[in-house]
This record gives structure tokens, sequence and C-alpha cells, in this order.
């Protein structure tokens, strides 16, 4: 067992129920561009085309064979485009025949391999370092599976691990088998099954970010510009087992419904990119911001980008609304969260917060305060690689430990920081210039 003892875990209202629903039914779904970094698409299909399950919509140029698949069938409505024509998201309405693309493949492993690129299902996998999908031609080293959650107002992945374990097993030995290296099973519950003998299996407690992959990577084997490690969540794992198992890929996902302004928070089995209006329609207040993945590290759901990304398990919803309070910077703040102790709320210790979108401060010069390294429990100089990943010193970056890392990993500094810097994306700009420069 590992225990991390650095990190925080946001006392946010509005935690789901660990029970399964299968309701709010969605009639739309898509598939969203920025999920994929470096990604640049050769489109398949135009508005109007009639689309199975598992059937091709767009293919990387950057990565040639590999392809983006419908999550189910219906037809293409739109294919939304930002800036100089970046790919937002191809929506597609769901026909309600849940119709799937059959593959066939040998017990070969390299014809193996090919149908999962083709099926869509090799993109669960990512990188470290670089945070990216891998090449359809390489080959992991190790592969880490993350089958635990420490981000607010998310569920524990054992819920429904638990229900599908015969599933979950086949997985695993079908990742063994078909890339032959050390698979690491990353978990948290004590009751967690450890079935396969060839699996590695490690047990993660404590605060977030004890969920994170990254945190797992570090611990067990840390990574750098050298490495071939991969990573997937469970449910990734789930859709690669029930693809081999059955040629066709699997349609649904779990999703946790969380946060102060929805009304019940609840666990909900759903389509795979599915629409986030209709899955918190009559369900969340007025004057909220919809977030698909956490309120950490997600992104706001909008009218062009407004399906569940591809890697998040959970949808959040925050009040939108403020109001400037006279003398604001003299309140006792006891129903205000600080990682810093300047409110009363740190002694007083309420169970939860109505956290909203409020930055409660402006942008000001980094101030290199203990906050950072007490929320960080990787063995990083954290205030120093912060300062070098804001100048872009890409060398220091790199020694002190940045590839090890993935925008998520910074979110708690983020949110503990004064000044109000994304280190998120800035970490994100950082290590696309390093990978950039590497090749």
């Amino acid at each position: 067992m590992i225990q991390i003892k650095k990190g925080l875990d946001l006392p946010i209202q509005g935690n789901p129920k660990n029970v399964i629903s299968e309701t709010p039914r969605v009639t739309s779904c898509g598939i969203l561009g920025p999920d994929y970094i470096g990604m640049k698409p050769t489109m398949l299909v135009k508005e109007g085309d009639q689309v199975l399950g598992g059937e091709a919509l767009f293919e990387d140029k950057k990565n040639p064979g590999n392809f983006f698949t419908s999550p189910t069938s219906g037809i293409v409505t739109a294919v939304n485009r930002g800036e100089k024509r970046r790919l937002l998201s191809v929506e597609i309405d769901l026909d309600g025949k849940n119709l799937n693309k059959k593959f066939n493949f040998s017990d070969d492993k390299s014809a193996q391999i090919e149908a999962l690129t083709k099926s869509g299902q090799f993109n669960y996998f990512r990188t470290r370092p670089f945070n990216k999908i891998p090449s359809i031609n390489s080959f992991p080293n190790e592969i880490f599976i993350n089958a635990c959650n420490s981000n607010p107002n998310s569920n524990d992945p054992f819920i429904y691990i638990n229900q599908e374990q015969d599933l979950f097993d086949f997985g695993l030995k079908t990742l063994k088998n078909l890339y032959d290296c050390t698979i690491h099973v990353c978990y948290s519950h004590d009751d967690f099954q450890q079935n396969v003998n060839s699996v590695n299996y490690h047990q993660f407690i404590g605060p977030h970010p004890s969920g994170l992959s990254g945190t797992h990577i570090h611990y067990i084997s840390p990574v750098n510009e050298k490495s071939k490690t991969w990573y997937l969540d469970a449910q990734g794992l789930l859709s690669i087992a029930h693809f081999f198992k059955h040629a066709e890929i699997r349609n649904h996902k779990y999703v946790s419904i969380g946060g102060p302004s929805i009304e019940e928070p609840k666990l909900i089995k759903t389509f795979v990119g599915s629409n986030c209006f209709e899955l918190v329609a009559g369900n969340i207040k007025n004057d909220s911001r919809l977030i698909s993945g956490s309120v950490l590290h997600g992104f706001e759901i909008s009218s062009s980008i407004m399906f569940l990304g591809f890697y998040h398990n959970q949808i959040s919803a925050l009040p939108n609304t403020f109001q400037s309070t006279f003398m604001n910077w003299l309140r006792f703040g006891t129903n205000l969260h600080s990682k810093l102790g300047v409110f009363i709320s740190n002694w007083i210790k309420p169970g939860q917060f109505n956290f909203n979108t409020a930055l409660n401060g402006s942008n000001r010069g980094i101030v290199p305060i203990p906050a950072y390294d007490e929320v960080m429990p990787l063995n990083i100089m954290i205030i120093q690689l912060l300062k070098a990943l804001v100048v872009k010193d890409f060398e220091s970056a790199i020694q002190l430990g940045a590839l090890e890392l993935a925008p998520e990993d910074l979110a708690l500094c983020s949110y503990v920081c004064p000044s109000k810097y994304d280190f998120c994306s800035i970490l994100d700009e950082n290590l696309e210039i390093i990978f950039n420069e590497i090749q």
C-alpha cells in the first residue's frame, strides 16, 4: 500500500450516490477534437451521413492508421470548427437503434492491434511523457491502469468494476498477451479483487491527487524523455475488453454528475460522448456553469463543445454568480474555503462548501508560498518547476520533472495559487513545444 500524505480533498457539496442509474436518456452524442493533443484530422464523413457505432469519422494525419469512431449509430448533423479550421466537434443524432460495426480479426497480434486502431479503441491509451495517444507502431514497456479516482464529486471506479469483474480481468489478460509488457493496476478500495497473477496491483490511499495516473507512475516507475509508458483508466480497459470479446465497440460508460448546482447528484450509465446538457436537464440550478470533467481540470460546456470529453468520467456544475461584497477582503470567511489559512473556516472546519466560479482575486506575480509543496505529493521542487514553466525555461523544466506530469497533475497548484496562474495550460504549452523540439 502506498499512502499519499500531501494533497488536498476539496470539500465541495454535491457528491453523487454510489448507485448506478440509467436516466436520463440522451438523443445526441459527439466526439471532440480538443480531447486529442496534437491530432490533425482527415475527415471521412460529412453532414447528413449515416454512421454505425465504431465507424470511422476521421483519421489522424500525424498518426496514419489511427481512426476516431462514432460512439453509436445515428446521423452526422454537424462538423464544428474553430479558428484556423481547427476541429471542435462532430455531432451525431442518435437513431435509437444502437447498431455497431462488426470487426473481423485473427489471433495474430498485429491484426488485433490494427483492429484496435480502426475501431478507435486504441485512443484510450496515452503516453507518459507528453500525454499523447501513442504511435500505432510503438510498443510500451509498461501500462498503468487507473482503477481509482480522487477528484472532487467523483465516484470510486470499484462500484462498476465490481459489477463487471470478469470483463475487467479479461481486459488485463488481453493487454498482457497483446503487448507482453509489465501491467500495473492502481486502486484504492480495500475490497478490490486481484485475480490476474501476471499483473502488479498497487493500492493508493490519501487525499487528491492520490487517484491520478501521474501520481501512480511517479511512485512506481518514474518516466523520462526516453520512457515508453502508457496509461488508461478502468473504463478504457473495460471498453477494450468488450471490443476483443464481442468484436464491436462498447457504447456506454459510467458518469458521475455532481457539484453544488446539481439538484440530485448521481452516477449514471450513458453513451460515450453524451450531450452534457441533456444529461443534466431538469437537474441543474439556474445560473450555473457546467463542466465536463473535474472542477479542478475540466472544460466548460458550450454550444459548440457540448459533449462529454472522451477521457472524462464526470460532469460537474458550479454556481456561476457571485455578488461583490464591500470590503470583501476583511470578511471572516466562515463559508469560504482556502488552503492558505486566511479564513476562520480553517478552524471551524465546516463539512462541505458551496463553491462557485469566482476567482476571489486578481492576477499578480508568482508568490513562493508553502501551499504549493503541501498539495504536491510528487518528489519534485514544485516552486522552481512552476517558475521554469511560466518563463519557458525548457531545460530547467525537464530537469525539474516536467516530463513526468500531465496538466491535471498541476490542477491543485492552480487552485492554491494566490497569483491566479493556470499552470495546467502553461504545462500543456511547454510540453507541446518540448515534444516538437525532441522529434
